[in-house]
């Protein structure tokens, strides 16, 4: 097939059947011959060439994310030529939507318990979570390794640094699954999906109450979103219950894919495997950025143009959205030497998984090191593992990728 041809004949639509089941099989053909595809109907721009999708992200200037980071079908379809709408105030949206300067200084007043020191001090308790959610599993000789292990220690990483109860963690998981979870027939959230948000707020509230009464140990991030003026005047709850769901599901949701399809990609070649057990400590960390890199579980992140900026060689007007395709990005032959090839001990120049500029993950000292120790004591405890893709599930979304359930029988050590 001729370029040309390519170009006439190939359709990308981030919500169609195709693109939600099997995105990675239309990626290549993005990033050869349409490095910024637009769609008609969305009047909106696919970008996916590594330089092209981080340049994107720094850019706050030209760039908002008003409308959100990812955008629900619905929205895609209103057009909106011209200033793009402005982030509520008043009362307050998800701090994740605002720009800088109000943006930064909510994240100034997150920034302690997430900087890689204040992480690293929860390195014995996460070990200790980890290690004991190890033994329950091994014990059983065959589990999942995302719902029974690697989503119990995200919820449970993530509680101890949010100072929510541990023991919450299997109700919060069932929550966030639920949440997010997707009717492969269409895009967008289910009516369950949304009912459990609902009662992830409920949950989250009761905790934000329970601080104001100063009850239980202080809360590094509760705490700092009750008493600080970010915006002039105090949050109310339901503002709090929002801007903590928003780290919670990321903390949720994107380790125990990252983990359970890495760990599968290893299985796939034994050689590599045994090359990160001649040194686990040294090289288990090694192997995680790898995964990070190949198994990233965002397809894409929006922003929405506040000027005519140049983005992959073509302007975008004021109002016009772009979809920066991560997932594709990090497959890109231009940043990477045999991309499409999960190499252990690949030393990647820099790291888009996590997003880059003012907005990227707040999370990624946390995300790194739950990630690492997961697999540094997996390996440890078991001699011998078979993951069974065959009656795995995979994720079908228009946003996420990943496997979120995947078996795995072990012979502990």
């Amino acid at each position: 097939m001729t370029e040309l041809s390519t170009k006439t004949a190939f359709h990308y639509d981030p919500y169609s059947e195709e693109a939600r089941r099997d995105p990675q099989s239309l990626y290549p053909t993005l990033r050869e011959h349409h490095r910024a595809y637009y769609i008609p109907d969305y009047d909106a721009y696919a970008i996916s060439r590594y330089d092209d999708v981080w340049a994107a992200f720094m850019d706050a200037k030209n760039f908002t994310e008003s409308e959100g980071q990812v955008f629900p079908r619905s929205q895609m379809l209103v057009h909106h030529r011209g200033d793009p709408p402005k982030a509520s105030i008043d009362p307050k949206t998800m701090f994740l939507f605002l720009d800088p300067p109000v943006h930064s200084s909510f994240r100034t007043a997150l920034a302690s318990p997430f900087m890689k020191g204040n992480v690293g001090k929860l390195e014995p308790q996460i070990t200790a979570l980890i290690r004991r959610q190890l033994d329950l599993c091994i014990a059983k000789g065959r589990f999942d390794l995302n719902a029974d292990f690697a989503s119990y220690i995200s919820v449970g990483a993530t509680a101890i640094l949010m100072g929510l109860p541990v023991e919450d963690s299997g109700a919060i998981i069932d929550l966030v699954n639920r949440m997010v979870a997707r009717d492969p027939q269409k895009p967008g959230p289910t009516a369950d999906g949304i009912a459990a948000r609902g009662e992830i707020i409920d949950f989250l509230t009761v905790a934000i109450q329970r601080r104001r009464r100063e009850e239980g140990e202080a809360s590094r991030v509760i705490d700092p979103l009750i008493h600080g003026d970010m915006i002039g005047r105090p949050q109310t709850d339901t503002e709090i219950a929002n801007d903590i769901l928003g780290i919670l599901v990321g903390g949720t949701e994107t380790v125990p894919k990252v983990f359970s399809g890495g760990l599968l990609e290893l299985q796939r070649r034994p050689e590599q495997l045994a090359a990160v057990r001649a040194d686990i400590d040294a090289h288990a960390p090694l192997a995680f950025e790898e995964m990070l890199r190949f198994n990233a579980p965002a397809q894409w992140f929006g922003r929405t143009a506040k000027n005519p900026v140049e983005v992959a060689g073509v302007t975008v007007e004021p109002g016009q959205r772009v979809m920066l395709l991560i997932a594709a990005a990090n497959r890109d032959p231009r940043e990477f030497d045999d991309p499409d090839a999960f190499i252990w001990n690949r030393k990647a120049r820099r790291m888009l998984s996590f997003g880059v500029g003012p907005h990227f993950c707040i999370g990624i000292h946390l995300a790194r090191l739950e990630g690492q120790i997961m697999l540094k004591e997996f390996l440890r405890a078991t001699r011998d593992f078979r993951i069974e893709p065959d009656a795995g599930e995979w994720a079908v979304s228009e946003f996420q990728i990943g496997w979120t359930k995947l078996p795995v029988t072990v012979v502990p050590a």
